[in-house]
């Protein structure tokens, strides 16, 4: 167990996965430099980027005080083989994980996440909660608003790699991400599972610290993106409920909403109000695209409650195709 001295700083590893970050990138790495906290290295592993942003990060390394180093991945091999490798190599006993469209709104984010550490030797990591700003919300385009609107201005608290802290060495004790089940083209769950893990190893604080996601800033979003996103939540929601990552019974009701919308309005007794909580959760579902004004005078507007339930059923397949197949 690392002992340290009560309130005293321990300079972090900061470690950034990314692939085709060019819109979001530099919000990233400005937010972490400006942070009051003490940063010993920022680690950027690159998946196969086919766009600008690893030159876009040797630029910044040639301004930054922080030491900046860039890890290219020689094929794709995952989000959690990309954390393995940044994590696995960093110099201080404290692994801050992001990912590289996620930003910070102040210079104490990272000072608010690490305190638990300086208050309890008990603690082995802390999660930040993070959101989807109105303000940055109305920078999107059409499409990326229909997508995120259900996330705008919603909090969300959870060990998801947007801004988590966790001890090297428990991180080395649990092996690490698990490139296994979650590597290759496996992607989403790997925060649940390792979250659990975790805490088998001792206390996984929420902290006070907040950070944006940025999600992705370009002016090219389109319906193929919103379905590459659907099929990744699904596959992510089907390998968290068959690894049973689930760790409360509420959590199992959240996840068995869709699902039952889903099923109910072919179900002979209740295919009436299954109907109709469908048609509502198709309005209601994106409720925001129909009260601002921009999105509600744009044509396409018509098309959004058709491709809530579509999209629905969409990701359910995908959800249920990843319960019973390893590959997917």
């Amino acid at each position: 167990m690392i002992k340290t001295q009560e309130n005293k700083k321990v300079p972090v590893s900061v470690i950034i996965t990314m692939r085709n970050a060019s819109t979001t990138l530099l919000y990233t790495l400005k937010s972490i430099a400006k942070q009051i906290y003490p940063i010993k290295e920022i680690i950027i592993v690159d998946n196969l980027s086919t766009d600008n942003s690893r030159e876009l990060v040797l630029q910044f390394a040639q301004k930054s005080k922080i030491p900046i180093e860039l890890l290219r991945q020689k094929e794709d091999r995952g989000v959690s083989a990309s954390f393995n490798r940044g994590g696995n190599v960093a110099k201080s006993p404290f692994i801050v994980f992001m990912t590289s469209d996620a930003s910070l709104p102040t210079n104490k984010e990272l000072e608010k996440l690490t305190d638990s550490f300086r208050e309890d030797p008990l603690v082995v990591a802390a999660y930040s909660q993070n959101t989807l700003p109105s303000f940055v919300w109305n920078k999107y385009n059409f499409w990326q608003k229909f997508y995120s609107s259900p996330q705008v201005d919603s909090t969300r608290s959870g060990f998801v790699l947007k801004f988590d802290c966790v001890r090297k060495d428990i991180f080395v004790k649990i092996g690490g991400f698990d490139e296994k089940t979650f590597g290759d083209d496996a992607i989403g769950g790997e925060d649940a599972d390792i979250s659990v893990r975790l805490r088998k190893e001792g206390k996984v604080i929420h902290s006070n610290a907040v950070s944006y996601h940025l999600h992705y800033m370009g002016k090219d979003y389109g319906l193929s993106d919103i379905l590459k996103s659907k099929k990744i939540y699904g596959r992510t929601y089907g390998r968290v409920l068959r690894n049973d990552l689930l760790k409360s019974p509420l959590e199992v009701i959240v996840f068995l909403v869709k699902p039952v919308l889903a099923i109910l309005p072919f179900i002979p007794k209740f295919h009436i109000i299954g109907l109709v909580l469908l048609i509502i959760y198709s309005l209601l579902i994106t409720k925001r695209m129909f009260l601002t004004l921009n999105t509600l005078t744009n044509p396409k507007i018509i098309l959004i409650p058709f491709l809530n339930i579509f999209l629905l059923y969409y990701e359910i397949f995908w959800m249920i195709r990843a319960v019973f197949y390893k590959k997917n």
